[in-house]
């Protein structure tokens, strides 16, 4: 228990009663702490008459100098002089407590009235009580924490990034699900300057259907090696996940093995074989409905990525690209075109793009190596001075054709500066046909025809020049042609 403080509260004398009428003063508000005591007085003029003094707290009567059979609260004492002891105070303690001084007639009676106020630090409890709130998603979310304490605790509430910037600070919030990243802790802190602030946390969790995140919808793999299909899986309440293969559920075995690691799923396969090709579905199901991703398990090689582009002529450049691939390349599939760009001046200034036709050249790979990565090295000769290109790469295993390569912008010396395009890569898989230029010779031919300025080595590495005058005359024709039609524009 607390040491007893005592706070006395004096009042001026002399209060005269008018005769036969009684007098109420207004409310003194004694603020005191928990444990605390004090001492309310009740004075009154001595005018040489007996008075009676009577105390009331909360409208119960709790002591009577004139009545001794009245049992005084255990916490509570009269005083010869009219004030009331209050020992130990609690929160319930609070109210008003009235002193009533009366005297014979004439002279009528007093009456003081002190407001006590019993400060205490903080409280706090959710709403609802559990601390857990669950409500689907698009559905409204409402929390409380309700806060006791004296004086009254102000209540603010904070998330993992920080205090949420309400107009009023305020015990109960409301807002929609609109997302399921609104899940999480919600925590409410009330203080009132009183002792140190307390909080309480809500966890919010949004219910909604799954939803699956695959960073490889595609899958490079060989026969006889491991591979492994990902998907991730977010929902709640969590999700189940089953793999299917052609439109069956997988059959686990030994070398078929299914993983997760929290929102992590896989699919092990620990020796591949051919029959294992094809799509894949991750299929996630909670009580909100059913979601599906795709997947697909290849022998294909993986799209070629240009590392390296430079001009070694005013007509020739040198390009540089690795395949990841664990089977051997037949062949590479090497398209190009010119493209310009025309500024159009005016009002509305615009640009257009003009683009030839694609041109494909078929280039052995030089090399039977197994992989896992295949480099290629390849000149071609043969171009337009001044011109901007564009190119991409197709690689030909034995299971086919690989996907585009991101298409590489390039341009030979003397062309216009533009920054937008030179040596960067896009994205754009064409669609245009593409027409077939010229069809590479095998290596061994090529080996036997240097007079033709073709050689190439057993190492991955492998020039190889070629003559492109003729896809040049066409493309410069057809260059012509455009000039003419944009000098109207």
């Amino acid at each position: 228990m607390t040491p007893v403080s005592w706070i006395i509260y004096l009042f001026a004398m002399g209060v005269h009663a008018a005769m036969n009428q009684g007098f109420t003063n207004h409310p003194t508000v004694v603020k005191v702490f928990r444990n605390d005591s004090v001492l309310l007085p009740c004075d009154v003029q001595d005018l040489g008459v007996q008075t009676r003094v009577k105390w009331w707290g909360k409208g119960i009567l709790l002591a009577d100098s004139d009545d001794p059979r009245l049992v005084t609260p255990e916490r509570i004492h009269l005083w010869y002089n009219g004030s009331l002891l209050i020992s130990n105070l609690q929160p319930e303690d609070t109210g008003e407590y009235v002193c009533q001084a009366s005297r014979p007639t004439p002279w009528g009676y007093v009456t003081h009235v002190h407001d006590i106020q019993v400060m205490y630090p903080p409280s706090i409890r959710p709403v609802p009580e559990s601390g857990e709130l669950e409500v689907n998603l698009k559905e409204e979310v409402d929390m409380e924490c309700l806060a006791n304490g004296v004086p009254a605790p102000v209540v603010s509430w904070w998330t993992k990034e920080g205090e949420i910037p309400l107009l009023t600070n305020r015990p109960r919030l409301r807002f929609y699900a609109d997302h399921r990243n609104r899940s999480g802790e919600y925590t409410c802190i009330a203080s009132n300057g009183i002792g140190d602030s307390v909080s309480a946390t809500i966890d919010l969790r949004i219910k909604y259907k799954p939803e699956i995140i695959v960073h490889k919808p595609w899958v490079h793999a060989s026969p006889g090696i491991r591979t492994q299909l990902d998907c991730r899986v977010i929902a709640w309440p969590e999700a189940e996940v089953e793999w299917y293969f052609m439109n069956k559920t997988v059959s686990y075995s030994s070398r078929i093995v299914k993983h997760s690691i929290g929102h992590n799923h896989s699919l092990v396969i620990r020796n591949v074989i051919t029959k294992d090709y094809g799509f894949y579905l991750c299929r996630a199901s909670n009580s909100l409905g059913i979601t599906e991703a795709a997947i697909e398990l290849s022998g294909v090689a993986n799209p070629a990525v240009f590392k390296e582009a430079k001009s070694i002529s005013k007509t020739a450049y040198n390009f540089i690209w690795e395949v990841d691939c664990y089977t051997p390349i037949v062949e590479y599939q090497f398209s190009f075109r010119q493209y310009r760009k025309y500024v159009h001046e005016g009002p509305l200034r615009a640009s257009t793009t003009t683009t030839h036709k694609w041109h494909k050249l078929y280039i052995p790979s030089g090399s039977n190596a197994i992989g896992p990565v295949h480099a290629r090295s390849f000149n071609l000769t043969g171009l337009a001075e001044a011109t901007h290109y564009e190119a991409f790469v197709v690689s030909r295993n034995r299971y086919g054709s690989s996907r585009p390569s991101k298409v590489i912008r390039f341009a030979t010396e003397g062309a216009p500066p533009d920054a937008e395009d030179y040596y960067k890569t896009i994205d754009v898989v064409p669609d245009e046909k593409i027409n077939t230029v010229i069809q590479m010779a095998s290596m061994s031919q090529q080996s036997s025809t240097e007079n033709n300025g073709c050689s190439c080595s057993t190492v991955l590495y492998c020039t190889v020049v070629v003559v492109a005058a003729a896809v040049a005359a066409a493309d410069a024709a057809a260059g012509a042609a455009t000039d003419a039609a944009a000098a109207w524009c």
